[in-house]
């Protein structure tokens, strides 16, 4: 499969110049790797017929720092594209070729052109996250979990010092001295808690007055990934209202959506919203 479009980057630009990409976005977080912290645009994930999952996203170094939002160190934002039945990957990024270089980060270094598609390699961020968007499987269970939300993140590691530079008159070059192991910052604090929506199938109720329903699943983020409980989300799409049963036990709550990156909001729009074929539509009479 190849892509005919050439798109350029904003990989080789200070973010810090690129605010307005990030301002009136929505972020929230969707994976995180040992070194990096990835985040995603809800709003603008979709799903072509074909099955290529498409969504805007930015990285950033996961450790803790006092920098300000959307600094130097972010990569991105950029589209990116998975294959979900090739495990393949299309990053904005790769696209380099007519990059008109304004403000390159370092030098006027030329960027070295990409190509196509490439294969998702396992045990990576981007293998993590295609599981979270192309949804996971259990094996004593026939439902597929499609990622919804996550309440908090894992504890970032903190650099106990920075590394050092130092010139070697032998090989007459600058050389970075080995960095000292980094610490996971200690915590006390419960493990976050991720949502999944259960076959990513949103069930119309009543097509009339756009009410429609969504299977969630919650779990903690610690080891053995133990449940914590099942819901029912209900979308008023017309009325801009929501309420959330759980299955098992508690109390109902309802009001109205309120702001863009809440899981309330974001479930709502992924019951409401428009994502091509990524949600599956089925009827109430038909269950």
């Amino acid at each position: 499969m190849a892509m005919s479009e050439e798109v350029e980057s904003p990989f080789f630009y200070i973010p810090a110049l690129n605010q307005k990409d990030f301002a009136d976005r929505t972020w929230i977080l969707l994976a995180e790797s040992r070194s990096k912290i990835w985040f995603y645009d809800p709003y603008t994930l979709s799903e072509d017929e074909e099955g290529i999952v498409a969504f805007d996203a930015f990285f950033s170094p996961r450790e803790k720092n006092a920098l300000a939002p959307y600094n130097a160190t972010i990569v991105g934002p950029y589209r990116q594209k998975i294959d979900c039945f090739g495990n393949h990957q299309w990053s904005e990024t790769l696209y380099t070729q007519n990059i008109i270089s304004k403000a390159p980060i370092v030098g006027d270094t030329k960027p070295v052109n990409g190509s196509g598609w490439v294969k998702i390699a396992p045990r990576t961020a981007m293998a993590y996250m295609r599981s979270r968007l192309c949804g996971r499987k259990f094996i004593d269970d026939q439902n597929i979990n499609y990622f919804l939300h996550q309440e908090s993140s894992l504890p970032a590691p903190v650099a106990k010092k920075a590394p050092v530079e130092v010139f070697d008159e032998k090989l007459n070059k600058q050389v970075a001295l080995s960095k000292e192991d980094v610490v996971i910052e200690s915590t006390d604090a419960k493990p976050p808690v991720f949502y999944e929506v259960i076959n990513n199938e949103v069930t119309v109720v009543d097509a009339k007055k756009g009410i429609r329903q969504l299977r969630l699943s919650s779990y903690l983020l610690n080891k053995d990934f133990p449940k914590q409980a099942d819901y029912v989300f209900t979308a008023n799409c017309q009325g801009n209202s929501y309420s959330i049963t759980p299955q098992v036990s508690g109390e109902k709550s309802s009001s109205i959506v309120g702001v863009k990156d809440s899981l309330v909001a974001v479930a709502f729009n992924r019951a409401c919203g428009d994502h091509g074929v990524y949600m599956k539509l089925s009827s109430k009479g038909g269950r």
